[in-house]
């Protein structure tokens, strides 16, 4: 079956032919830390090509480890391509493909006890992988799971997470920093309303009393969401992006002096006009979203973080579940219908657990 993927900036334009499966066929999601921390979203979601891809032009493969390569595209950082190498097989991202050429009707969740927490998964409805592994790794070809690369060393620096500062890395170690508790600092950023809480096909995004939507719990915890916009689908090849809202002044480099966009192996792509994108560009890990309208609210990447309690960082984090951030722009609709019912859920099970627990004895 022949379809065309595309990127963001569109260097990656191509025909691929996608393997035939029996249908109905659920789309596997992987959760893994390694999925995680080379993607930067909070699961990869690829499907196996029947042939190899006809061009790598433009792409950048990194090595992950001694059988597996993945490819992303060097000017908007996009992940496309996976290669396992003892099986010689190839893998798309499943968010690179036309609306017309896939959607989903069931999901299989692949590497969920790396989460601790169920990631995502939690948020989507699915079937768990009997395999607790890899999909990228194991996929349809072997339940033997090859040996993973070591991660890169972290800094010592900011090698535990203590409790006022979280640490993010990507999978090759070439972007850390570290996030802060709200503060005192917090509240000096201005900002429109995201498409997260009001919907801009809806309503104007003008914050005129100057609501600081991006701290929660009492201003103990960041506002993080879901978005299915066309431009981060297409910016890092999966179907959903988890963002973490949080302000410029919260966020450090390793060694402790405040965020700014040259850290190491950080490189910017401006995808639209005063609307930047960053992302690893050795590891094509996605990192941070952020405009020249709101500069010091930043959108960070969730699946770089690493929380004690798990993928979800819900110690840090407090996850809108009214929507998914640009649902009417989803490529994948019935994915993204899934997703938004699932967080409802979530939402319904989380006021009665709270409801249950405020009752007196």
């Amino acid at each position: 079956m022949t379809n065309y993927i595309s990127c963001l900036c569109g260097c990656t334009a191509q025909e691929v032919s996608l393997q035939p499966v029996e249908s109905p066929s659920p789309l596997p999601l992987c959760h893994c830390v390694s999925c995680r921390l080379t993607t930067g979203m909070l699961f990869s979601a690829y499907l196996i090509l029947q042939s190899s891809p006809k061009t790598f032009d433009s792409l950048i493969e990194y090595q992950q480890s001694d059988h597996i390569s993945r490819w992303f595209c060097g000017k908007c950082g996009a992940h496309v391509f996976v290669r396992l190498k003892p099986q010689n097989k190839y893998l798309v991202a499943s968010g690179l493909l036309t609306a017309e050429a896939f959607q989903t009707e069931s999901v299989q969740h692949w590497g969920i006890d790396d989460t601790r927490d169920g990631g995502l998964s939690s948020f989507l409805p699915g079937t768990k992988a009997a395999v607790a592994a890899c999909w990228v790794e194991t996929g349809q070809f072997s339940h033997q799971v090859s040996p993973q690369r070591q991660l890169a060393p972290l800094n010592p620096a900011i090698d535990s997470e203590k409790d006022n500062q979280l640490h993010a890395r990507c999978h090759c170690g070439g972007i850390q920093f570290f996030v802060t508790r709200p503060n005192a600092l917090s509240s000096n950023a201005l900002s429109p309303w995201p498409d997260l809480l009001v919907p801009y096909h809806s309503a104007s995004s003008d914050n005129p009393e100057d609501v600081k939507w991006w701290l929660q719990a009492e201003n103990t915890k960041y506002l993080a969401g879901a978005c299915a916009c066309a431009s981060c689908r297409l910016a890092s090849g999966f179907p959903v992006q988890s963002w973490a809202f949080i302000p410029k002044s919260n966020i450090f480099k390793p060694d402790h002096s405040p965020l700014s966009f040259d850290i190491s192996t950080l490189q910017r792509y401006e995808s639209s006009l005063a609307v930047y994108r960053e992302f690893c560009n050795r590891c094509g890990a996605t990192v941070f979203w952020h405009c020249k309208e709101r500069p010091d609210v930043i959108d960070v990447s969730v699946g770089l973080l690493r929380a004690k309690s798990g993928a979800r960082a819900e110690e840090w984090l407090e996850w809108a579940t009214g929507r998914v951030s640009f649902a009417e722009d989803a490529s994948d609709k019935t994915l993204i219908r899934m997703l938004e019912t699932g967080l409802q859920m979530w939402e319904g099970k989380e006021s009665c657990r709270a409801e249950f627990c405020s009752r007196p004895a």
